[in-house]
C-alpha cells in the first residue's frame, strides 16, 4: 500500500487540490498560485489559474472514464 495520499480540502480553501506524502503536504494546486513542499512557486499572472482549471478538467475527465 502506498503512503501517497489525496483529499480535496473543503470550505476552508476554495479550488484548491492538495496532495499529501507520508502526512506532509507536497503539492497544492489552486486558481491563486501553486505551492511545493509548502513554497509558493512564482508564475504570470493568469497561469495559476489556467493550470488550475486544466488539472481540473483533467481530473473530471479521469473520473468520469473509469
Amino acid at each position: 500500500m502506498s503512503d501517497v495520499e489525496f483529499r480535496v480540502v473543503g470550505d476552508k480553501t476554495p479550488n484548491t487540490t492538495t496532495f499529501f506524502c507520508g502526512g506532509i503536504e507536497t503539492l497544492r494546486i489552486s486558481d491563486k498560485g501553486f505551492w511545493v513542499r509548502g513554497k509558493k512557486i512564482r508564475q504570470s499572472d493568469r497561469e495559476a489559474e489556467i493550470v488550475y482549471n486544466s488539472f481540473k478538467e483533467w481530473l473530471t475527465w479521469q473520473h468520469i472514464a473509469r
